[in-house]
């Protein structure tokens, strides 16, 4: 049986070597009921404990000076609309912290009223013009994350998905409140092409470290594009990962009227290496009946997965995917799995892989390495 070692969501953590800063910060943190601070004082370490599985931690209070040369990988790792942690900046100097970046002074009361805090509404970007949009594809306006996919029965991490983010200040907008913008702008194959090109270079670069494929969501309409296999071809060229490591998710947005032309499709991509998953399946979804065309499985939305846990009829269609997936040779991923109580259950019901926090949260390239580390060394269920 695994122990609940992982990250609280309680847990503060605490980066600052300032010892005024540091004092501040544990005063802070200890006079709250049930939180429990986590100090560290040096980049590195915070950046091993931001990167392992688990929930992540309800609050960081980070000194920016303390991270030195690791700021932009700190905050890159950090810097995640999904997350229900927030950043709380202290400086004992304002001038100690980037632009764009406020800061409270290092006093206690002041420390924990900002921890005790709701994190604040993210902004939504601006409403942008095609044009801006595309500009801002251009100039590397666009993040991708990562996040790991592993497979249930060894615990073999298998994939991990693309996700988009888009840069902001001094924190990355998430996909809701951009790519519906992108979407009416007609830019869905740029965006496409720029996540492709992106996740090209960076899982290739990781592929002896962390041998493993990267599948990017497309829409029906790119999917049905009959030269959509030649562009992620012309993509797959900027970088070193392999044409067969490069999968795709259907996503949900649109219904499927035309399962002759999806079939041919899916045909076409296998033909060039490329997987497809249908991605979000839900109760009661219209698209169940698709899984009978060659995709590669299906992903189960995280509101089933989270049914799952207390209704029986939501276990019940669970099983009922899984048995038919087994019997054409798909596999099936469990979305959203948060915690090892979730685990325990998916693997009940057999599904066949898992994704979610519980496994790893979204992260930069360059954190996955320390996620592979720690998920290794970490004991089975």
């Amino acid at each position: 049986m695994m122990r609940e070692s992982r990250a609280s969501p309680h847990d503060v953590f605490v980066l600052a070597r300032d010892p005024q800063v540091v004092a501040a910060a544990m005063d802070a943190v200890r006079g709250m009921a049930g939180a429990a601070p986590r100090l560290f004082g040096n980049p590195r370490e915070a950046l091993s404990a931001l990167s392992r599985p688990g929930l992540p931690p309800q609050r960081i209070l980070l000194e920016p000076a303390a991270a030195g040369a690791s700021w932009s990988e700190l905050l890159a790792t950090l810097d995640d609309p999904g997350l229900t942690e927030a950043m709380v900046f202290v400086a004992a100097r304002p001038g100690d912290a980037p632009e764009g970046i406020a800061v409270l002074p290092p006093e206690s009361a002041l420390l924990a009223e900002a921890i005790m805090r709701q994190p604040p509404p993210r902004p939504r970007p601006p409403p942008s013009s095609a044009a801006a949009l595309a500009a801002g594809l251009d100039r590397g306006a666009l993040l991708v994350r990562y996040q790991p996919v592993v497979r249930m029965a060894d615990r073999r991490p298998v994939m991990l998905e693309a996700l988009s983010r888009w840069r902001g200040t001094p924190l990355a907008h998430g996909p809701d409140s951009f790519i519906p913008q992108v979407e009416r702008a007609g830019l869905g194959r740029p965006l496409a092409v720029a996540v492709v090109t992106r996740a090209a270079q960076d899982v290739g670069a990781l592929q002896v470290a962390l041998p493993v494929g990267v599948s990017v969501n497309v829409s029906l309409e790119q999917m049905l594009q009959r030269d959509l296999a030649v562009w992620l071809a012309r993509a797959l060229r900027t970088g070193t990962l392999p044409g067969h490591a490069l999968s795709l998710e259907l996503t949900e947005n649109a219904p499927v009227s035309d399962r002759t032309a999806l079939a041919a499709a899916l045909r076409q991509l296998a033909r060039a290496g490329h997987r497809v998953w249908m991605d979000d399946l839900a109760r009661d979804d219209g698209r169940l009946p698709l899984m009978e065309l060659p995709f590669a499985g299906v992903k189960l939305d995280k509101s089933l997965v989270g049914d799952a846990m207390r209704m029986s009829s939501a276990r019940r269609f669970i099983r009922q995917v899984v048995a038919r997936a087994n019997v054409l040779g798909r596999s099936v991923t469990a979305e959203g799995v948060a915690d090892s109580a979730t685990w325990r259950q998916m693997a009940h019901l057999g599904v066949h892989r898992a994704q979610g926090f519980w496994v790893g949260r979204p992260l930069p390239w360059r954190a996955l390495k320390a996620w592979s580390r720690s998920w290794n060394a970490a004991p089975r269920l």
